[in-house]
């Protein structure tokens, strides 16, 4: 479909039936999963797709505006720093949940109670463990206290820690059975949520409190439903079954849909970028990755210059990165270029690590469409100094399968930056890691992320962090490929801002009717 687009677009044409008609005569914004949600809850259903769906249902205690780059108030109007281990916040006293229950403390309580219960098994837990404990002082205040100093704190509550109601979540001995009927505080409500059928949201009309952070879209409903397959998701686009393409296509099929008659197509930067990582354990198999010269000649045959153009289309102006994290992320800091394109010194690399004839390897990478073409350039350019590479395209579930095997040879894929405006998220999933994740096996790398997660002080943190991000390119385990910006190709009749710190490139609340 990449390879002869045009000839994909016509020939889709004639498959469809009615014309490209969106849905702001019926109030109804349709938008494409690439996988199905089991239960609208990212606590228990951790993927993309539930970051836009329970963002729309559920609200966390603070917010964090992009644009002026602070932290401002959601559920808790106002906060405290009392020390390096203890927040302090004052809670609105006018929030409802969606069945007219109050919101209030208990809430909040009952929240960081249930996520730090050795009871609770959910997986990414590890991203509260640094909570010791949550009071109530009050119908409408509550101190959080950490185990230890956590200059991340305010950054994790502002992102995936949404608050649960604890009369209609604690009162549910099925967590599951909860997540297919959620009642919420958000913009919208959850008509139903059902695995086959999809999610219908709709818009809430008490919802008052959004600010700046979550500002209420105007569209009063949002369907949600799975089309798992690339080629479907573009012919539903098309004949008018969907609305907006979400950020798993490439940018030469974004470009040539946005010009289609009643549709366009809006760019945004956000923290995601393409990148590679390369398994030095030797869990693998593959004993040439064990080497580091090996790594530092993968890294010097990749043109950064000749992929741009896959990533970005048209829109250049959009920021390359240049480590693996930003530099508006708190903690994030790097002084080593990325290696210059150098593949006759490459080669000579190779030779030296004695594999003057190359050898063979497996490219995992997923289905997205964006992220397979990158990783298909990035192979064909190891293929010029003798890496011959097989492309092994999966979906999520089969991808952690092998991941926490440790099967994987190399890696090519996509990453929000952590998906918060801090490092710890990206420290966490690529540095501080579990065996059966870890792609380098490096003590003092692993040290150091602890190290990080625990100072407080922003100028030695960045110092720290400067040393990781450092480390994980000088060692050739991960280097940023592309960036990966939001393009969202979508409906006439929408209005969309592109590009947010989350990872799906858009957030429900900048989607609005025109």
């Amino acid at each position: 479909m990449r390879h002869s687009l045009r000839n994909f677009v016509a020939a889709t044409s004639l498959m469809v039936a009615w014309p490209a008609v969106a849905q702001k005569s019926a109030d109804n914004m349709r938008f494409p999963l690439n996988d199905p949600i089991q239960v609208l809850s990212y606590y228990l259903d951790p993927k993309t797709e539930t970051i836009i769906t329970s963002d729309a249902v559920y609200d966390c205690l603070i917010g964090f505006d992009e644009d002026k780059g602070t932290y401002e108030p959601l559920l808790a109007k106002s906060w405290q720093r009392i020390n390096d281990t203890t927040l302090e916040f004052e809670l609105r006293d006018d929030v409802k949940w969606h069945d007219g229950k109050p919101f209030t403390a208990d809430d909040v309580v009952y929240t960081f109670e249930w996520l730090t219960d050795a009871k609770t098994q959910i997986r990414f837990k590890s991203y509260w463990e640094w909570i010791d404990k949550a009071e109530k002082l009050g119908p409408y205040k509550v101190r959080l206290t950490a185990k230890q100093p956590t200059p991340f704190d305010l950054a994790r509550l502002a992102f995936l820690t949404t608050i649960v109601s604890k009369h209609a979540h604690g009162a549910a001995a099925d967590k599951f059975a909860y997540g297919r009927k959620p009642v919420g505080t958000g913009m919208y409500k959850a008509n139903f949520v059902d695995p086959q059928r999809g999610i219908e949201l709709v818009r809430n009309p008490d919802y008052k409190h959004g600010g700046t952070v979550k500002p209420p879209s105007n569209i009063g409903k949002m369907s949600f439903r799975q089309v798992p397959e690339p080629g479907t998701r573009v012919a539903e686009f098309m004949s008018g079954g969907v609305d907006i393409l979400p950020r798993d296509i490439s940018i030469e099929q974004a470009v040539e849909l946005g010009k289609l008659p009643g549709k366009t197509i809006s760019a945004g930067q956000g923290t995601y970028y393409n990148y590679i990582a390369i398994n030095a354990t030797g869990r693998a198999g593959l004993e040439p990755l064990t080497k580091l010269d090996v790594r530092r000649a993968m890294m010097m045959a990749v043109d950064h210059d000749a992929l741009l153009p896959l990533a970005v289309g048209p829109f250049k102006n959009l920021a390359r990165p240049q480590s693996m994290c930003w530099r508006l992320q708190a903690g994030c800091d790097y002084s080593l270029p990325l290696p210059k394109y150098d593949p006759e010194g490459a080669k000579k690399l190779l030779a030296q690590a004695g594999y003057p004839n190359g050898f063979d390897l497996v490219v995992t990478t997923f289905t997205n469409e964006g992220i397979r073409t990158v990783a298909e350039a990035v192979m064909g350019q190891w293929r010029k100094i003798g890496i011959r590479g097989t492309l092994e395209p999966m979906t999520l579930g089969p991808y952690r399968k092998k991941q926490a095997e440790g099967k994987l040879h190399v890696f090519a894929g996509g990453w929000p930056g952590g998906g918060m405006p801090d490092i710890t998220g990206t420290i966490g999933f690529l540095y501080n890691v579990q065996a059966q994740t870890d792609y380098h096996n490096d003590d003092e790398l692993k040290k150091l992320a602890i190290e990080v997660d625990t100072i407080v002080d922003p100028e030695k943190r960045k110092a720290v962090g400067r040393r990781i991000f450092d480390i994980g390119l000088e060692r050739g385990y991960f280097m940023p490929t592309t960036p990966g910006p939001a393009i969202i190709v979508h409906s006439e009749e929408l209005k969309v801002r592109a590009g947010t710190l989350r990872g799906q490139g858009v957030d429900v609340w900048n989607l609005n009717w025109k």
